[in-house]
């Protein structure tokens, strides 16, 4: 069941949508946080995953885009400037039927859009990946179509597990590399959502490789406190704090620079955590077939949640 607040925006999107693609639109289904009981107003996204009858045209395209590059730009200005937190914006995939019963490294949406940016036709939309397909199995709710236990999603343990580590040595090296810049100055201390965005994205990726789940960004929290060392745990529960709209933690509140350090130590510390614990368990597994999947470019991160 679907909270208020991303119920209404879902369903305020798929009722603009028939306007701008009427008849076009077969199936919409709710994935990420919102699906999984983790919403947070001011801190969450709404995903989505659309099915359409065929390609779109160009002037539906055009139609498409401006009616997500609008919203996105609205909510930036009512919540962002006037409310001073993380704007309400729907982010997802339109796919054709069919789509969801192939593998997601097999299929190319025919466009996405995810704050602000929307894409026509390519493979590089991150919301294409084993992650969103394994939600929506487990955890997706429809506002049109069948129900999830009536899809056919494509869901493949390896897979999933291999496209995570993909991700952690991919985006999430590449945030760490952003996140060392030579001499930060005082006036210059990285957001507080940026450093929790870390401390709990990559446990999330560390937990779905030992367990072929996928978590919430709070269940991957305490997954986090649970396995790794304690000098991590004042870190884990400041980036908890944050996500929950609660004031910064001592030290981090006098010290935030000390913050953003740590959290770049922090996933730098679950991505070489995680590649080792992928090497055993592939190692140990190596015989047998759910452990025959490839690795591949991973272009993003896991969805919020």
């Amino acid at each position: 069941m679907l909270a208020e607040l991303p119920r209404n925006a879902a369903e305020g999107l798929l009722a603009r949508l028939d306007l701008a693609v009427p008849g076009r639109v077969e199936g919409f289904y709710v994935v990420g946080s919102a699906s999984m009981g983790a919403f947070r107003p001011g801190r969450s996204d709404v995903d989505f995953v659309a099915i359409v009858d065929g390609d779109f045209r160009p002037a539906e395209l055009r139609s498409l885009r401006a009616l997500h590059v609008g919203r996105w730009t609205s909510a930036l200005i009512h919540d962002t400037a006037l409310r001073r937190r993380w704007p309400l914006v729907c982010n997802g995939i339109y796919l054709k039927a069919g789509d969801l019963a192939r593998s997601p490294l097999e299929v190319s949406p025919l466009a996405g859009h995810a704050t602000g940016r929307f894409r026509v036709a390519t493979g590089e939309g991150f919301d294409i990946n084993p992650v969103t397909w394994y939600t929506l199995a487990h955890y997706g709710v429809a506002l049109r179509g069948p129900d999830r236990d009536r899809l056919e999603v494509h869901t493949d343990d390896s897979e999933l597990r291999a496209w995570t580590l993909a991700n952690l040595n991919s985006y999430w090296r590449r945030w760490i590399s952003r996140g060392r810049p030579a001499g930060l100055s005082i006036r210059a201390v990285p957001p507080r959502r940026l450093a929790a965005s870390g401390v709990l994205g990559a446990p999330r990726l560390h937990h779905t490789i030992a367990t072929g789940e996928v978590a919430t960004k709070q269940a991957a929290a305490h997954y986090a406190l649970d396995v790794f060392e304690p000098r991590w745990h004042t870190l884990i529960e400041e980036a908890v704090a944050y996500w929950r709209g609660e004031p910064p933690r001592e030290p981090y509140r006098r010290h935030p620079h000390r913050r953003h350090r740590d959290a770049v130590e922090f996933v730098a510390y679950v991505i070489d955590a995680a590649n080792r614990l992928y090497a055993q368990q592939h190692s140990a597994y190596s015989g047998a077939k759910g452990w025959r999947g490839r690795r591949t470019a991973a272009p993003g991160s896991q969805p919020e949640g």
